[in-house]
């Protein structure tokens, strides 16, 4: 079905599942397209095994944190507009416990934009046998304003190529597993989507990722994107913004939503600047080599200190590796990678009569055997 490419931004908004782009504002990289093993759409690529999902209690409750753009009962028409960059009222309709595409309308997008998410939906395919391959219940979730697609197409009992069945990250990678319902049965999607990274210069610093689960299925496991996705060849990465809308698009079939709900996923916190700074002192390697040795602990087990090449390390019996210590003090050390400190009480010869290990909240006191 045809789609509109939108000049307000540089690639396609909702680019297609299945044909081709109207546009005067094509996309002028596309001959630059990511070359991927296979062709994009070879009939002739293996098919996945079908696996029969186990039973789920459908529609599934969205944690506390969710954001709920459809209900489970197919309300929310509200948090969605007409696809492109003009809104306007989605032109779908809320009917029979689902929000129904009206063939024929154009898609919607949400309202609100997002970022990296967890992404919860339930669709149903519509009763097509007349239809087959990509004619029979197609639509698609996009991320993004349409720059990356997960399909969504009655693949139950109708052969397509691979890289379009449902499931599927449209054009690049087929699901693992055929994992769908029958048409009319409700399905539902767990996607699991990271951003692609740009530099502030518009260079590509790390590319988008999707995990899907179809039915509680694995179909797609943390799979890099060699490019942003649509019909024939998938458009080589443009520089955007981290977030945008959610899509789900009207391609000719009455497919039925509910109960879609979004969970925004956060970066994870950067330590503060200079968190791995730790000032060395420096320490004679006599001093170092007095507290070499064996120390019992108090509640059993053994630490043992050994001279390395870069000066001290800290072994245990139990677990493999040397753990580098970095001397704070004659008597006081930082661990290289853990947040652990080693404190060591010497007596007026200067010996070692006890070792305490601090990390995670505890102290393990020491002897020397």
């Amino acid at each position: 079905m045809p789609i509109r490419l939108v000049a307000l931004l540089p690639l396609a908004l909702a680019m297609s599942a299945c044909g081709p782009a109207s546009s005067s504002n094509a996309h002028e990289a596309a001959s630059e397209a990511p070359v991927m093993d296979w062709r994009q759409h070879d009939v002739d690529r293996p098919q996945p095994p079908r696996v029969d999902p186990a039973a789920q209690a459908l529609p599934t409750p969205p944690p506390a944190d969710a954001v709920v753009l459809i209900g489970p009962d197919g309300t929310g028409l509200e948090n969605w507009e007409a696809q492109g960059p003009d809104g306007g009222d989605a032109p779908w309709v809320s009917e029979a416990g689902a929000l129904v595409v009206v063939p024929g309308s154009g898609g919607i997008q949400t309202r609100e934009a997002f970022g990296d998410m967890q992404l919860h939906l339930e669709w149903a395919a519509a009763v097509e046998p007349e239809k087959t391959s990509q004619d029979r219940s197609n639509s698609g979730v996009f991320f993004l304003d349409g720059r990356y697609e997960v399909q969504i197409l009655d693949t139950y009992d109708n052969e397509t190529y691979p890289d379009g069945a449902a499931g599927s990250i449209y054009g690049q990678f087929p699901p693992l597993a055929h994992a769908l319902r029958p048409p009319g049965a409700w399905n539902a999607y767990d996607i699991f989507f990271r951003a692609a990274r740009f530099s502030e210069a518009g260079e590509l610093e790390d590319e988008a990722r999707l995990t899907v689960l179809v039915n509680g299925v694995l179909v797609q496991n943390n799979e890099v994107l060699p490019g942003m996705t649509t019909w024939l060849e998938s458009f080589p990465y443009e520089a955007h913004p981290r977030t945008g809308t959610i899509q789900l698009q009207d391609h000719g079939s009455p497919v039925r939503f509910r109960n879609l709900w979004v969970r925004e996923t956060p970066d994870r916190p950067l330590p503060p600047d200079g968190y791995r700074d730790v000032a060395a002192a420096s320490v004679p390697d006599a001093d170092l080599d007095r507290l070499v040795g064996t120390y019992a602990r108090d509640e059993g087990g053994q630490f043992v200190i050994e001279r390395t090449a870069s000066g001290l390390g800290m072994s245990m019996p139990w677990r493999p590796g040397v753990l580098r210590m970095i001397p704070t003090s004659a008597t006081t050390f930082q661990l290289a990678n853990t947040a652990g400190v080693l404190d060591v009480t010497l007596d007026e010869a200067g010996a070692p009569t006890r070792l305490e290990f601090t990390m995670g909240g505890r102290t393990y006191g020491a002897t020397p055997e």
